[in-house]
């Protein structure tokens, strides 16, 4: 037994000093500046005659009124239990954001779960079922991936009723009221890239066409270039006037240290909205934190004393009901 646990223990200090050495390695690289695409003239013929020609997307709407919807939307895509993480987004959205409605697009038939009957039975939530199927292909190419799948399925909600999308795990700090006087406000991350975990839009806006348009050429090998890369790269490179971009508060770059290794990370209600991350902690959050908490749900979330915990029990205290 003994013998057992020394060797175990020098094959986690191997490990340990490896992982330390690839990261020291990697910190050392600088990272490839984002190259443009070539400028298409005939792309930007889509939206030509767009009731948005014009638009100052810098400062909104003359007089600050709203001209998006204030509907949140939410994809369940054969998803019937609610998780534990995913109720806790959808209350801090009817909590911080106060929206007219909530709208699941789902093609399953009913949900079920002690936190959708939360849902259900929160006093003032009205939450509005859409069957949709998940969709297959995108011009004439089959998708590769329900992830891909959610991404064109995204556009095409905002595109019919417009509003606010979110990820499932993405979290409402505050009020979005003031992105709703643009045309369109989205998330960019640290390499401009567009973060798809929030998404502020009226349905007539002109990135939402060009973006669907761009996926005529859809790689189904990469996981995030058309929903994130190429459409930077090919339609807000020529054109950032077209969006409203927000940098750093969305929360859509990488917070994974703040959420899941720090106590004391007050910093989150600076924020207006902060994606989650949450299918990812497998691979960033330490290895010690996920051993003990490998998921996050209601029936360990108060003893979980990471900054994430503070932001759950915000939003939905399972103790509470």
């Amino acid at each position: 037994m003994f013998h057992r646990r020394a060797r175990l223990a020098v094959f986690l200090l191997g490990l340990g000093f490896l992982l330390l050495f690839v990261t020291f390695w990697n910190s050392g690289k600088k990272p490839e500046s984002p190259r443009p695409l070539p400028y298409r003239s005939e792309l930007f013929d889509v939206v030509k005659g767009s009731i948005f020609v014009g638009f100052n997307n810098e400062t909104g709407t003359i007089n600050g009124e709203y001209i998006i919807p204030n509907i949140v939307h939410f994809i369940f895509f054969g998803e019937r239990h609610i998780s534990y993480v995913a109720a806790v987004c959808v209350l801090a959205a009817f909590k911080n954001q106060h929206p007219d409605k909530i709208m699941f697009h789902t093609d399953v038939d009913e949900f079920r779960g002690p936190h959708w009957e939360k849902l259900k039975n929160t006093p003032g939530l009205i939450i509005e079922i859409q069957k949709l199927e998940m969709p297959t292909e995108i011009f004439g190419q089959n998708l590769s991936h329900v992830w891909h799948a959610g991404d064109i399925a995204r556009i095409k909600i905002l595109m019919k009723y417009g509003g606010i999308f979110l990820d499932n795990d993405s979290y409402v700090v505050r009020s979005l009221d003031c992105f709703r006087k643009y045309e369109m406000a989205l998330g960019r991350d640290e390499n401009n890239y567009i973060g798809t975990q929030v998404l502020i839009a009226h349905k007539e806006a002109r990135f939402l066409r060009l973006w669907l348009e761009t996926y005529r050429e859809y790689y189904p090998n990469l996981w995030y270039y058309n929903a994130g890369q190429k459409p930077a790269l090919e339609i807000l490179w020529h054109k950032p006037e077209l969006v409203h971009s927000v940098t750093t508060l969305f929360g859509v770059h990488d917070l994974s240290y703040e959420l899941y290794r720090q106590h004391n990370w007050k910093e989150w209600r600076n924020y207006y909205t902060i994606h989650l991350l949450i299918r990812h902690r497998h691979y960033l959050d330490s290895w010690w934190n996920y051993y003990w908490w490998p998921e996050i749900n209601e029936k360990n979330i108060h003893g979980y004393l990471m900054a994430f915990g503070k932001m759950a029990l915000d939003a939905y205290d399972p103790m509470q009901q």
